[in-house]
């Protein structure tokens, strides 16, 4: 019984995290995202679901309503605001240093074709691990502390993220303000090509996962990523996607996904936006003098999420006790049987 016990357990909280855990992988090709007068929103090499919602780089708000294989037909909703971003805090943000930002990589094979001729290393050490490395350098450069994880999490398929999990939560006990989980896209090179102060560099996507508790408070934390970059760096972000998955997201409040171009896009225009990001996600995060500032806004979506997870424990603790009762027999045969556990098995088990 005990054995069974922690099967249903794990479908409970599986329900919960585990299969949106794994993110979601890379569409064969590429997606188009149309609008219904027939325009092109944006490509994207993320597998997408309806009801996605997307931030176009002008802050047009869309939905995906339908997808007819590799195209995507979207609604627009409206045209949101982002968090007010004012000169005198990031030049108050930029005068002081301090606090600690971690950085890993789910996918670390990933790759920039016209630099290495390939868009993943089978070794594991992809282009994108250099990437990371620059927005490193830019950070401690800047003063702030960067704990940059190498750690492999191969293969790439619909376990990385699982797999990552591990590395996420062992830079949270570093305490970290912040956690960036960094890739490249894969689409056509013009989506994310731009020119900022004179340089060649790629554009940036963020990503949040929509299926977690914390959904809330990583979208407005990107919006706030988006509405410091626009006032440092316009024209660097691509947008926003609110997708289905969890992304590990779950771990935190303060936990994004950025994709710094993509495979088509040339290693050095990454790495030149990377170094540009290491202005943005500090005072994003609310590091320095502007903590308690980023702190307000993130606070009460920050308080929801801690409430959410009271309620999950809740759940699994009341069935916790009915299994014990005996108050769930049918509901333990049925996960007996969707285990491959009979009654001869569950007794070796015990």
């Amino acid at each position: 019984m005990r054995k069974l016990t922690l099967v249903i357990l794990a479908i409970i909280l599986g329900g919960f995290f585990a299969p949106q855990a794994a993110g979601k992988e890379e569409a064969p090709g590429h997606y188009t995202l149309y609008d219904r007068d027939g325009s092109v929103i944006t490509m994207a090499g993320r597998e997408l679901d309806p009801g996605d919602h997307y931030i176009a780089a002008d802050n047009r708000l869309f939905e995906i309503k339908e997808i007819r294989g590799v195209e995507v037909y979207v609604e627009y909703l409206e045209t949101i605001e982002l968090p007010a971003i004012s000169e005198e805090f990031l030049k108050t943000q930029a005068a002081k240093g301090g606090g600690v930002i971690g950085i890993y990589h789910t996918h670390n094979a990933e790759s920039y074709v016209p630099t290495s001729g390939t868009d993943a290393k089978e070794d594991g050490r992809g282009d994108i691990l250099a990437v990371g490395k620059s927005l490193a350098a830019a950070l401690e450069q800047a003063g702030i502390t960067a704990l940059w994880s190498e750690n492999s999490h191969l293969p790439h398929d619909g376990q990385a993220y699982l797999r990552s999990r591990r590395t996420a939560a062992e830079l949270l006990k570093k305490g970290p303000e912040t956690l960036i989980d960094v890739h490249r896209d894969a689409t056509p090179p013009e989506v994310y090509e731009a020119e900022v102060e004179g340089m060649p560099v790629t554009k940036v996507r963020l990503v949040v996962g929509r299926q977690n508790q914390n959904r809330a408070a990583n979208l407005e934390y990107a919006k706030r990523i988006k509405a410091v970059a626009d006032k440092l760096y316009p024209g660097i972000i691509e947008g926003i996607f609110d997708a289905r998955g969890n992304y590990n997201q779950d771990l935190g409040p303060k936990m994004i996904l950025l994709e710094f171009g993509a495979h088509t896009n040339k290693l050095e225009h990454a790495e030149q936006a990377a170094k540009l990001f290491a202005k943005v996600i500090p005072a994003a995060a609310g590091l320095g003098t502007g903590e308690q500032t980023a702190q307000k806004q993130l606070g009460g979506a920050a308080g929801r999420a801690l409430v959410w997870l009271i309620a999950v424990a809740a759940v699994v603790g009341i069935a916790f006790v009915l299994i014990d009762q005996g108050r769930l027999g049918s509901l333990g045969a049925f996960f007996r049987r969707e285990a491959g556990l009979g009654e001869d098995d569950e007794r070796e088990r015990d």
